[in-house]
């Protein structure tokens, strides 16, 4: 292999990077094959019409599908056509996701609320109006605080930020926030925002603020002494999710603006109308983007096709490559069709496949092994009561999967069942519906399963 084939091989493969959301240049709208989801129209319409509101928002869907991307872009047009001031959190820098607590979530809202808006615009916060925060900073080390948070509340974030990797620290900083019940991050916080809409609305051409708060969905474990000690049964994830966004509903409503949250797909599903009456009709769902049509693996859905192409060719853009030059046609078909539509799957099994061959293009046999080890995943990590479940959404007539069984709810979460908006021939209003992981079909248990339930027909 010559120098400039290893250079152009090593710059595809960092473009296809499965762990970063997509960036502007790499952002497409997916829009058609998610079943028109219309998230960016839907929530700017609401927020115009609701002046004087404090709307609280949840977004969903499968990890990977694309949410952070969707959200990244939401702040961006947000910015750009309203008076709204978009702040944007990804929580995964501020939290243990085995270890999270309410307080920890106002942390780091702090944090990155005074961080961005001090980014933008020019103004001072009196540090004594926040006597528990102030209080909080010092527990990171000796340095003065006089009168503002300036410089000294830019180390406090950075230090913020390492408490995800401090246990003892976090330990110490919630005994702190605990013993005066008087007291309260949520009460420092809303402080903080009124400061700032006063002043946006003063000096500024926005009016108010909209917080995005990504990444909670990926929280495990909440409060999770107090869970298990309520119920030493209880499954972690799915009861600190609960116990987050129903049982805390009323602090996470309690921020005086605009809040997105992220919640897990599989508690939207389970709790679906608990959360819409805690939060009202503000739900939206991100669907995978359909690659195929409804009940018809071997059937393409077009214009989900096209879409996953153009994801590809934004990231080749800067590679001195080409779609031809970089696929062979059956391999770039064999990536799209068992990825699902579900987008770090493919961007993933692109990585994978580069890994796979010495010379572009990649071929079929190197297509074939980068979902390899997804498919020997699934067949080690899937349990032995889910293959019939399984055959059974195979095989139905509507690729629906049962209300409040825990089973598929878990499916949906470990991505072993992808949900999905539209793809039949005519419109209907109960337009989502399921399939099977193109990797698990793939697998041996998968295909007895379906062949056992069959014969039983």
């Amino acid at each position: 292999m010559n120098m400039k084939t290893e250079e152009i091989q090593k710059a595809i493969y960092n473009a296809f990077e499965p762990n970063i959301p997509a960036t502007r240049y790499f952002y497409a709208d997916c829009k058609e094959a998610r079943g028109d989801s219309g998230l960016v129209k839907k929530i700017i319409k609401r927020l115009r019409n609701a002046e004087n509101t404090n709307l609280h928002y949840l977004f969903t869907g499968h990890l990977g599908c694309g949410k952070s991307s969707e959200l990244l872009h939401l702040a961006k047009i947000i910015k750009k056509e309203t008076t709204f001031f978009p702040i944007y959190i990804d929580f995964e820098k501020y939290l243990d996701v085995q270890d999270t607590t309410l307080e920890d979530i106002f942390l780091g809202m702090i944090s990155e609320v005074v961080r961005q808006y001090k980014d933008k615009f020019e103004f001072n916060f009196k540090i004594e109006n926040y006597t528990l925060f102030k209080q909080i900073i010092g527990f990171f080390g000796d340095f003065s605080v006089k009168g503002e948070i300036g410089l000294p509340f830019d180390i406090a974030k950075l230090n913020i930020e390492k408490l995800r990797q401090n246990p003892n620290l976090r330990q110490q900083i919630r005994e702190a926030i605990n013993k005066d019940a008087r007291k309260s991050l949520l009460s420092e916080l809303n402080l903080i925002i009124f400061e700032i809409e006063k002043n946006l609305k003063r000096d500024t051409e926005f009016t108010k603020l909209i917080i995005i708060a990504d990444s909670l969905e990926k929280i495990k474990r909440f409060e999770k002494d107090r869970i298990l000690k309520e119920d030493e049964n209880a499954e972690d994830e799915i009861a600190s999710q609960k116990h987050l966004f129903l049982d805390k509903e009323e602090q996470l409503a309690g921020i005086v603006t605009n809040v997105i949250y992220t919640v897990p797909l599989f508690l939207y599903r389970s709790y679906g109308k608990q959360l819409t009456e805690a939060y009202g009709k503000n739900v939206f769902v991100l669907p995978m983007v359909k690659i195929h049509k409804r009940g018809k693996f071997d059937v393409p859905f077009e214009i989900g096709r096209k879409e996953l192409i153009e994801i590809i060719n934004l990231r080749l853009k800067n590679t001195e490559t080409l779609l031809d030059d970089v696929f062979e046609p059956d391999a770039l078909e064999y990536l799209l069709k068992y990825s699902g539509g579900h987008i770090r799957s493919l961007i993933r099994f692109v990585q994978e496949a580069l890994l796979e061959v010495d010379e572009l293009p990649i071929n079929f046999a190197s297509a074939r092994k980068s979902v390899r080890e997804e498919v020997r995943s699934f067949a080690a990590s899937v349990r032995e009561n889910y293959w019939e479940k399984l055959a059974k959404l195979e095989l139905s007539a509507n690729q629906q999967i049962e209300n409040g069984d825990e089973d598929y709810s878990k499916m949906l979460e470990s991505l072993a069942i992808l949900e999905y908006v539209n793809g039949d021939d005519e419109e209907r209003d109960d337009n989502v519906w399921y399939a099977v992981n193109p990797s698990i079909r793939l697998t041996i248990k998968f295909q007895e399963a379906v062949a056992k339930l069959q014969s039983s027909e």
